[in-house]
């Protein structure tokens, strides 16, 4: 009997946690493509085939919801642009190299993930509108002296070998690439036609402004 309902409790907890999870994803569709405020509970509920207040458990209220879809699609957006062909690419890199490669990567997301990008800046404005400004501390980058991502370690490897210089406030430099570069990215997401022209742009000015950022990290 006590095994019964130790199994009940496991498969209600990974009941709960498969349902989280659905409900997570479909909202990110959702909010990606309606925007956060045209988008309720109830068409999230209607989407995850779960009842609006199954919804109302897991997430306290709609900004618990809009901040986990956005911390969603950050890990997918990191596991797309640091999965095993980005390392492979990088082995035989020295640490700068590195740094220019990263850079790129997360450039195309203008391309790859444009109306996430819109969902994103949306989303921080949504949550600062709510009081919970201090949720954005959850959203990338994360602390330069714990992270294990791929453009601290290579700024770690750069200093190591030679390439990247140590005569500057590397860590705020860290912070900057990723607040600068992102915020470039959101800007021309939602500052333009989604036309092959205006595309073509602003690839040629973000590819143009990681290298200002590379430039800023060489040890010359």
């Amino acid at each position: 009997m006590v095994k019964n309902m130790q199994n009940n409790f496991y498969e209600k907890s990974s009941r709960k946690e498969i349902n989280r999870s659905r409900v997570i994803g479909y909202a990110l569709r959702c909010f990606v493509e309606k925007g956060i405020e045209a988008s309720t509970m109830t068409d999230i509920a209607r989407r995850s085939d779960v009842t609006e207040r199954s919804v109302y458990r897991y997430f306290d209220t709609k900004a618990d919801l809009v901040l986990e879809s956005a911390l969603l699609f950050w890990k997918q957006a990191m596991d797309q642009a640091e999965g095993p062909e980005w390392k492979a690419q990088c082995a035989a890199m020295n640490g700068l190299e590195q740094i220019r490669h990263i850079l790129y990567g997360y450039a195309n997301l203008f391309l790859t993930n444009r109306q996430e990008m819109i969902f994103v800046h949306e989303a921080e404005g949504f949550l600062s509108r709510c009081g919970k400004t201090q949720l954005l501390g959850d959203i990338p980058p994360a602390a330069f002296d714990s992270s294990t991502g791929p453009l601290a370690v290579a700024i770690r490897k750069g200093m190591e070998d030679g390439t990247v210089r140590s005569d500057a406030d590397i860590e705020a430099l860290y912070y900057n690439t990723y607040d600068a570069l992102l915020g470039l990215i959101q800007k021309l997401a939602i500052g333009g036609a989604n036309s092959e022209q205006y595309n073509r742009m602003a690839c040629g000015r973000l590819h143009q402004f990681c290298d200002l950022l590379v430039d800023a990290y060489q040890n010359k």
